[in-house]
């Protein structure tokens, strides 16, 4: 049985939220739960590489990003939604983990940080572009979460293992864990079974919930920098390879370039792209108009150089 009480502040030093106690704010809601004293709030933690991995392949049959076009506005809302619909207590707030190149946002992740009831915590992107950290930033906001007695009801779409030692901390501390997943387009499973067996509870998301904010898109995403336009980057990462050939060529090297032009030796020509994809952490392999501009952008540098230098 639920009872709500409402627990003002002691009139004492600070609160755990930084608050002074006895100041004027809104009593936090609590609820009695079978003799127990809950809080009454819950919060969302989203791993945006497992919504985007299996979502994708449930509804855009890939997992790549760069095919899959996701309304993360809609998305944060139908989870939290979901969750209230499910415990029937307040939201605090969304959780949204990702990763990203040197710890910078992308112009997506910005827009995330944007929304409002949303956290957004950024991982790590290896070269691979898979996410790094981000178990362990899960770990540190439902540990604080928890031992603050901030939230009664935790809600993780997640299929990490890594997150299973969390799960049981925070059950430790009063709080109740449910993990959301998304049902597996073949007999494959896509979470881990021990974390799965460690949760309060679960709850599986449709093919039919996700398309409502999931879709597939029509042609691939250009990749996502940072701060400064695609080509602008490719074409800068391929001067300064282009000076360095032309630092450490002979003239004997540069003279049949220039006789083939405008073709680049295959050998040179994937120098060039591996190089390019090192500087910018990201690949070129499916994006024919970067290859592009990276070949002119090699040209022009050439073109300023001759024999005899």
């Amino acid at each position: 049985m639920r009872v709500p009480l409402k627990v003002p502040h002691p009139e004492s030093d600070t609160s755990p939220f930084g608050e002074a106690r006895g100041s004027e704010r809104t009593p936090v809601l609590f609820l009695e739960v079978d003799g127990l004293m809950s809080v009454n709030r819950f919060a969302v933690f989203v791993d945006a590489g497992y919504l985007y991995a299996e979502g994708g392949k449930l509804c855009c049959n890939t997992p790549d990003r760069k095919w899959i076009r996701l309304d993360s506005s809609g998305a944060s809302k139908f989870l939290a939604s979901t969750a209230e619909e499910s415990c029937g207590m307040s939201p605090l707030r969304t959780y949204w983990y990702d990763g990203a190149r040197h710890g910078i946002p992308t112009m997506e992740q910005q827009l995330i940080a944007a929304l409002p009831n949303v956290k957004l915590r950024l991982g790590r992107l290896n070269v691979k572009n898979q996410q790094k950290g981000v178990d362990a930033l899960i770990y540190r906001d439902l540990m604080t979460l928890a031992r603050e007695r901030a939230i009664g009801e935790a809600y993780v779409l997640s299929g990490d293992e890594d997150l299973r030692e969390g799960v049981r901390t925070a059950q430790d501390l009063g709080v109740r864990v449910t993990l959301i997943g998304i049902v597996p387009r073949d007999a494959n499973r896509n979470q881990s079974k021990e974390l799965v067996n460690e949760a309060d509870d679960t709850i599986r998301l449709t093919k039919r919930d996700l398309t409502a904010f999931i879709l597939k898109r029509q042609t691939p995403a250009m990749p996502s920098f940072t701060h400064v336009d695609p080509m602008t980057e490719v074409s800068a990462a391929a001067a300064k390879y282009t000076q360095r050939w032309l630092d450490q060529a002979t003239d004997e090297e540069l003279e049949p370039l220039l006789a083939g032009r405008p073709r680049i030796p295959v050998l040179l020509d994937a120098s060039l792209l591996g190089s390019i994809e090192n500087e910018i952490d990201v690949s070129l392999r499916e994006h024919e108009e970067l290859r592009r501009v990276a070949r002119r952008a090699f040209w022009k540098r050439i073109g300023r150089a001759s024999p005899g230098r």
